[in-house]
């Protein structure tokens, strides 16, 4: 009996020992077809990225896999050099003049080179299933570093004290789920200007970034921070901003749209100080804080349309001495047709493949042309825009703005007309501003203004509002000014239900 369950147990092992390569090598042959097809679907997506090396040396129980990609870099569009003669004409005084001589027609120069593309590779070291490290269980797990070309990682190793700039650890489950977690160490970057003024330093305290992803990328979602990161210029002024928070949570919303998603994302800061440079000749400017800073927005979809809700706030705003917290700004542009704003969406990505568009105005502008005619079409689906919100607080009480537009029976032939735009105007406001408000911006002028202009420009906004205020356009609710405005037809203007009579202001 005792041999028999021996030989059973030696049958068992042997079993399990050729059982577990194969395994580890069906997970790894999984892998890989996923991995490709991934980085395959992404640069099909995004035509600005380019794939200059795909790699992939899959053995029994791990693989390698190196991708390198090329972006263009294209932060702003430049200037067209000025056409010039020939030979430039003299002026009176013998300089040299870079205009054209009448009659002699100008030599178009080339436009500026592109800049360079940013090439960076990612490294991933890759462990197949079934059992992982520290005795996980899933179908694969991933190491991933990212390099740089020569002169720029050896830079990024300064500047990142010898560590990678971004390390990815990435767990896969068996139905192709992954998740990861990003991690970038402290840095400090020298950012060398024109001038000594102009040199700058970058740091931060580094970064962790959690998320998870489904196979195809439908979905996904991440959550982040980051302590401290800070930009001081050699002028003395300085920007830096502590305990950044993120989270993100999206769904691709069309199977053939990879780049459109819906959701929500926020981004959250402890504190964002800007601290100006002094200048030479008067005093130092104020020195901004904003506390409990959060962004947040949401694209939903129900149907055919989407509404886009933007909202931004801060428990504190100051400057210099005075707090004018808590501020807030909400935005939104609601029913407008998701097929649509794919499209464009998809258009302006594809704009990121042009360097040599993006960074010419004039071929920025031809290129954007062809897209007018589907930004006109989202606004006549009915599409609302809404300032729903924006509030500050002044030492006399809080100021509180809003207001509503659409375009009511508009075509595309209205906007070749903006007077025959405005007709179909239709828009609501609503306004409440501390009287003492008013005041400050009626005495806000130039230094030079004498004291009697001043009282003088006092006198007449006083005297204005308190026409209005008669009339029943506005209410003061003990020192606040309020109203509430409709527009109809672009012309038909009510304020406090009341039709506006400019004329009844006049006596």
């Amino acid at each position: 009996m005792i041999r028999k369950n021996i030989i059973l147990a030696a049958v068992v092992a042997v079993v399990l020992a050729a059982a577990y390569p194969a395994s580890s090598w069906y997970f790894g042959r999984q892998i890989e077809t996923m991995l490709r097809g991934q980085v395959d679907a992404r640069v099909a997506a995004q035509s600005f990225v380019k794939l200059v090396r795909h790699d992939y040396e899959r053995g029994v129980f791990s693989a390698e896999e190196t991708i390198t990609f090329e972006i263009p870099f294209a932060p702003w569009p430049r200037k067209p050099p000025v056409p010039t003669a020939p030979e430039a004409a003299e002026s009176g005084d013998g300089a040299k003049s870079s205009e054209a001589p009448q009659g002699v027609p100008p030599t178009s120069q080339p436009v500026p080179k592109p800049l360079p593309s940013l090439r960076f590779t990612l490294k991933n070291a890759i462990r197949h299933g079934p059992w992982l490290d520290s005795g996980v269980f899933g179908a694969a797990s991933a190491t991933t570093v990212v390099e740089f070309d020569e002169t720029i990682q050896k830079k990024a190793l300064e500047a990142f004290g010898g560590k990678p700039p971004l390390e990815i650890r990435t767990l896969y489950d068996f139905a192709g789920v992954g998740r990861g977690t990003a991690i970038s160490p402290r840095f400090s970057i020298a950012l060398p200007g024109g001038t000594e003024a102009e040199n700058a330093t970058l740091s931060g305290d580094g970064l962790e970034v959690s998320g998870e992803f489904t196979q195809d990328m439908e979905r996904y979602s991440g959550r982040g921070n980051a302590p401290r990161f800070e930009l001081l210029l050699g002028d003395g002024s300085r920007l830096k901003w502590t305990g950044l928070g993120i989270e993100i949570e999206q769904q691709r919303l069309f199977p053939d749209e990879p780049l459109f998603y819906i959701g929500t994302r926020r981004f959250s800061l402890d504190a964002l100080e800007i601290e100006p440079r002094q200048p030479r000749d008067r005093a130092k400017p104020p020195k901004v804080t904003l506390k409990a800073l959060k962004f947040d927005d949401r694209l939903s979809a129900s149907g055919e349309f989407v509404d886009l809700v933007a909202r931004i706030g801060a428990a504190g705003f100051t400057i210099g001495e005075q707090d004018y917290g808590p501020v807030a700004c909400d935005i939104s542009l609601k029913h407008l047709r998701a097929r649509a704003l794919a499209s464009l969406n998809r258009k302006l990505m594809d704009l990121y493949g042009r360097p040599e568009t993006l960074q010419d105005r004039e071929r920025l502008s031809r290129a954007l042309e062809p897209m007018k005619d589907e930004i006109i079409g989202l606004l006549l689906d009915d599409s609302v825009l809404s300032i729903d919100r924006i509030a500050f607080h002044m030492p006399g009480g809080e100021a509180n703005f809003s207001v509503s537009a659409s375009l009511a029976g508009a075509d595309a032939k209205d906007f070749d007309s903006p007077a025959a735009l405005i007709e179909k105007l239709e828009a609501t406001a609503e306004l409440a501003l501390p009287a003492s408000l008013v005041e400050m911006l009626t005495q806000a002028g130039e230094a030079k203004d004498e004291e009697g202009a001043l009282n003088y420009r006092k006198l007449i906004v006083d005297e204005m509002i308190a026409r209005l205020v008669r009339h029943g356009y506005v209410t003061d609710d003990n020192g606040v000014l309020k109203s509430r405005l409709v527009l109809k037809a672009g012309r038909r203007l009510q304020l406090n239900g009341k039709p506006f009579d400019p004329m009844a202001l006049l006596g």
